[in-house]
């Protein structure tokens, strides 16, 4: 008898949970469905009509473009509304789809500012919002959601500061995408905390100060572009140290100071090396030429003293070499026509001198940019008639 009312008591409170739980899931992607008519009310203009096409009342929004659901809660875990095209502004009713896990809604033409509503989103991981005309400041409540790890916010109109707030937490965030905006003031001592970054880019900004030293200990970095501000200051002596894993160093157009650390070498990594556009000066270090993995190499525009050191001509993956305005006297050195990898060589704005090799192209078979104008060279340089690409050449005379 007990063992009767056992089981029959069980089948009941099955039945009850199996009633309840389905109601609440009914319930839950209502509510997931009404965030994403509120977002639809709020687009302004719709030039491929996706939005009149195939997001039906009638269907279930798991089935309207743009929009995955999971198949266990049969609730929204992402959207994704890049590149089509939208007009209009961030519906705040998007804070309540509490599963959501991805948002991407670049490259499209939305204004105003970020909702404070999508602070709710607990479980998102990745935020693409990049190519809109966003304003404003950058969230600093982007800092509160823990599980981020991809933030992209880059081609907006972003302006202020760099939120120290978005700095303190996020020991998961791997992405931090922020370049073409209008940000300014210096960049946060906090960045350090940002333990697991691997991609930081902040160029395009009006960012001022020095470089936080404690973005060079950030073990995870592989990218670091900070290309087109005001920046300032100079470059540690133990530069790679801290980054071994550095693939990309970009740094051109700031106001950097001081020589290039002869210890650049231990980025041994590194494909891309831009320097150009600052103030660096002493020598260019031999020291680079031991990198060979680097494939663009870009340092004119400095007050470098001397020439551009034999050791460059042992960078057998370099593809592109950009040395202008280093006033190094006397000819091309010709270690230079024997980089066969080389499609973009750029010595603009120095002051060479000679005559350029006739078979040019013998020994640089991908070349395919050969800008060479404001020097003294004289001569000519003779086409091959079998060559397989087009070249553009810019050669003119002081």
């Amino acid at each position: 008898m007990n063992k009767l009312f056992f089981f029959v008591t069980v089948a009941v409170l099955s039945i009850n949970c199996l009633a309840v739980c389905s109601a609440r899931m009914v319930h839950n992607l209502t509510t997931d469905q009404e965030a994403l008519v509120d977002f639809k009310t709020r687009i302004i203009s719709d030039p491929y009509n996706i939005l009149v096409n195939n997001w039906s009342t009638n269907a279930s929004i798991c089935n309207w473009i743009g929009v995955s659901c999971s198949r266990k809660w049969q609730r929204v875990t992402a959207l994704d509304f890049s590149n089509f095209g939208f007009s209009g502004t961030i519906a705040p009713h998007l804070g309540n789809l509490t599963f959501l896990g991805y948002l991407n809604i670049s490259s499209n033409n939305f204004t105003g500012i970020i909702p404070l509503e999508l602070s709710h989103l607990r479980r998102l991981k990745e935020i693409d919002m990049g190519s809109n005309n966003f304003t404003g400041v950058v969230p600093p409540w982007l800092g509160t959601i823990p599980e981020l790890r991809h933030i992209l916010l880059d081609k907006n109109s972003f302006s202020g500061s760099i939120p120290t707030s978005l700095l303190h937490n996020n020991s998961k965030l791997q992405t931090l995408q922020l370049a073409y905006n209008f940000l300014n003031g210096n960049i946060p001592q906090e960045i350090r905390n940002l333990s697991s970054l691997e991609y930081l880019n902040l160029q395009y900004n009006m960012l001022t100060g020095s470089i936080p030293f404690g973005i060079f200990n950030m073990s995870s970095l592989r990218e670091l572009h900070l290309t087109n501000n005001s920046l300032s200051g100079w470059l540690p002596n133990d530069i790679c140290d801290g980054i071994p894993e550095l693939t990309v160093f970009s740094l051109s157009r700031n106001q950097l100071s001081g020589q290039i650390p002869s210890t650049i070498y231990n980025c041994r990594y590194l494909e891309v090396l831009s320097l150009s556009h600052n103030h660096f000066n002493g020598s260019i270090p031999s020291a680079i030429g031991s990198l060979n993995m680097l494939q663009q190499l870009s340092l004119g525009s400095n007050n470098f003293i001397g020439g551009i050191p034999l050791e460059i001509g042992n960078l057998s993956n370099l593809e592109k070499l950009s040395v202008s305005g280093l006033s190094q006297i006397g000819p091309i050195p010709s270690f230079i026509f024997n980089m066969s990898t080389l499609k973009l060589i750029q010595l603009v704005d120095n002051d060479m001198s000679g005559s350029l090799p006739v078979d040019i192209y013998l020994n640089l078979p991908k070349l395919v940019i050969l800008d060479l104008h404001s020097n003294q060279f004289t001569g000519f340089i003779a086409f091959l008639e079998a060559r397989s690409h087009a070249m553009l050449i810019y050669i003119s005379h002081d």
